[in-house]
């Protein structure tokens, strides 16, 4: 399986009306950028002109590269859960796990702490990720917001889905509970 093919599964939020680059070419021409060391926006889009005639061949475009705005609003509009899920199929195809593979899970905020309308609850998003240490590679991720769960609950879940492969997992001190 291509990540285009496990990408294709998300559902464009953008309105057709206007629309002159196909979301599997936004999201291609972005996870490009990102490989290249490029984020947000304004350096993504400067990167890609950069890159336009390339780009034009490689990925069909018919028109040229779509301005900062449109990747912002579509990185910001993309459900990030379908985003995950095709991220999650690819790399399961991907990203090799055998007997005695050494697997570390760790959370990572998303964006920073903000508080409710009544400046109470903090709540931030978060990302949980499965990484296997041989091949230095993702194999899994899962969101979260503070709110709601919690860091030692998304990485529970993500310990019954590898039962039984016979790994290795490293975990932060976080995770080490008496009861559960």
């Amino acid at each position: 399986m291509t990540i285009q093919e496990a990408l294709s599964e998300i559902k464009d939020p953008r309105r057709s009306v206007g629309m002159r680059v196909n979301l599997n070419q936004m999201l291609s021409m972005i996870i490009l950028a990102n490989l290249c060391g490029y984020f947000g926006g304004r350096p993504v889009s400067r990167f890609l002109k950069a890159q336009e005639a390339i780009l034009k061949d490689e990925l069909k475009l018919k028109h040229s590269v779509p301005s900062h705005v449109t990747f912002t609003d579509l990185v910001n509009r993309i459900d990030q859960h379908q985003l995950i899920c095709a991220f999650n199929k690819w790399a399961s195809f991907y990203v090799p796990m055998s007997t005695g593979e050494m697997v570390s899970g760790d959370g990572k905020a998303l964006a920073s702490t903000v508080t409710d309308e009544f400046g109470n609850d903090q709540d931030f998003q978060a990302i949980v990720s499965i990484f296997c240490q041989k091949s230095g590679l993702v194999r899994s991720l899962k969101d979260y917001r503070n709110a709601k769960k919690s860091e030692v609950g998304i990485i529970h879940h993500l310990i019954k889905e590898l039962k039984g492969q016979g790994i290795t997992l490293f975990l932060d001190a976080l995770h080490t509970q008496k009861k559960q």
